[in-house]
């Protein structure tokens, strides 16, 4: 459906450099990423707001890479709604109909089917300036959607919102997403929409793109030290890996590990915190168990934050809020870390991951 070569494009002082990714019809991509990484530039150039320096991008099978925006039907939403202030609701997402030459009875129908999916009905008759956050962000989303466009870009559209107003449009989106299967790429630095949202993920760094593919390869198996931080990993050290008849045996300032993996020299290495069980479980298989020292306890609603000490080295692990009163343990106490040799990923050092 949209695939981006070798994409390169200069804004000032920024340079966004090779970009290159594919996408299925249907999919939910998610570009993660920190604020100046160049997310915005690279929808922008996807809309054909700036064109790219080199590379090309195809839609559908054809090359668009010099077609103007206006001849691209692309849906687009900022981050903030960007409605024009002096129509109402209805005009405003009957703008891009309007300008296309739909006609009348059929503008009707698509507003009727998309208030209704969006739940914005009652909203039609106000003024722009009398909605809430989320209601223009809605109104914003059915203004893109209201052009039956093959491709959606979202550009941080939830950011804005408070909390509950973000997990009404959140569970709007997905419900959008699963009745018009209309294929999305959403740039956002929250990983918690990612992760819901999400069929494919990359993460941008600086303007390059440095890991793009299945949302559970990345989580789980990130293929640079930037990633797995950016991901929350947390426990991210440099090892040196043997291999082993099965799997490796990693060595990390004198800890030794086991992977299941088949890596051999230097490497990064990363536990997700989720992964970690504390005191180790007598039923992770063959696991890795490390006596420990904790040394901080924080709550984090769903779960508590455990930092222990294994050797002068900082582990971080996730216990679920069951599993922690039902075991509840203290600042100081003694126990051990558990984790099984398939949750300890191993990636290269240069950043294409094994």
């Amino acid at each position: 459906m949209l695939t981006l070569n070798a994409v390169c494009r200069s804004v000032g002082d920024f340079a966004m450099q090779g970009i290159s990714f594919n996408i299925a019809e249907g999919d939910y991509a998610v570009i993660l990423g920190p604020t100046g990484c160049g997310k915005t530039v690279l929808l922008e150039t996807i809309a054909g707001i700036g064109r790219p320096d080199s590379g090309t991008i195809h839609m559908a099978g054809e090359n668009i890479t010099r077609k103007p925006p206006e001849k691209r039907n692309i849906g687009f939403v900022y981050q903030r709604s960007m409605l024009f202030p002096h129509y109402s609701v209805e005009r405003n997402i009957r703008y891009g109909m309007r300008l296309r030459g739909v006609p009348a009875r059929k503008q009707a129908d698509r507003l009727a089917t998309l208030a209704e999916m969006l739940g914005i009905g009652d909203l039609l008759g106000r003024d722009v300036a009398n909605l809430s956050g989320g209601e223009s962000q809605k109104v914003a989303l059915a203004r893109a959607l209201a052009i039956e466009p093959p491709l959606l870009l979202l550009d941080e559209p939830l950011a804005p919102l408070d909390p509950p107003s973000r997990e009404n449009l959140r569970n709007e989106i997905i419900k959008m997403h699963r009745e018009l299967g209309t294929t999305i790429v959403h740039v956002t630095h929250d990983q918690l929409t990612a992760r819901i949202l999400a069929t494919k993920i990359g993460v941008m760094s600086r303007g390059g793109l440095q890991q793009f593919g299945d949302a559970d390869d990345l989580f789980h198996r990130p293929a640079s030290e930037f990633v797995a931080r950016f991901v929350g990993m947390e426990n991210v050290y440099c090892g040196y890996a043997r291999r082993l008849a099965s799997g490796a045996q990693v060595e990390v300032d004198g800890l030794v590990l086991r992977t299941a993996l088949d890596v051999e020299g230097r490497v990064g290495v990363c536990i997700s915190p989720e992964m970690i069980h504390l005191p180790a479980a007598d039923d992770n298989g063959p696991a890795n168990s490390l006596p420990a020292v904790v040394r901080e306890v924080s709550d984090r609603g769903a779960a508590f934050r455990v930092v222990a000490d294994v050797e002068g080295r900082p582990f971080v692990a996730n216990v679920s809020r069951r599993d922690y009163e039902r075991q509840p343990i203290a600042p100081g106490a003694q126990t051990t870390l558990g984790f099984a040799p398939e949750n300890v990923h191993c990636f290269s050092q240069k950043g294409d991951g094994q």
